[in-house]
């Protein structure tokens, strides 16, 4: 492949990065504030969901039952794959953070516990500010 194509199709891509960001960083926030546990992730489902409908993608909900795929459909070509897990973990936060969680959750055991976003796997927020890109 031509490096000057490349490269002009990444700067073309990642000119409205900077845009994003400020979206991208309420989102973080929005999500980090509001955790929940594996296999009841239904507002943050529906938050990608709604995301990736925006962005064009064809979406398929309830995938495992809370999962969310989307595909966009962009002619023959490479494949891409951006998966990112949306659950938290049953842990107390103690960041102090002005948008730390404060939720707290019903586990399968039918404990009430507190739920966060400890496991630094925020890759699942930043997935849905590549999908705009595309």
């Amino acid at each position: 492949m031509n490096e000057s194509v490349t490269s002009n199709t990444a700067s073309k891509i990642l000119a409205n990065m900077s845009g994003l960001i400020p979206e991208l960083e309420l989102l973080y926030k929005d999500i980090h504030a509001h955790p929940e546990l594996s296999m009841h992730e239904t507002r943050t489902a529906t938050i990608a969901a709604d995301r990736l409908r925006k962005a064009g993608y064809d979406v398929t909900t309830e995938v495992g039952k809370t999962g969310v795929v989307g595909l966009l459909r962009n002619g023959e070509g490479a494949t891409v794959m951006l998966r990112a897990d949306m659950d938290a973990l049953p842990i107390a936060e103690a960041t102090g953070l002005a948008y730390a969680s404060a939720v707290k959750g019903t586990d399968d055991a039918g404990n009430v516990v507190l739920v966060g976003h400890m496991c630094g796997s925020y890759a699942r927020k930043w997935c849905m500010g590549a999908l705009q890109l595309a």
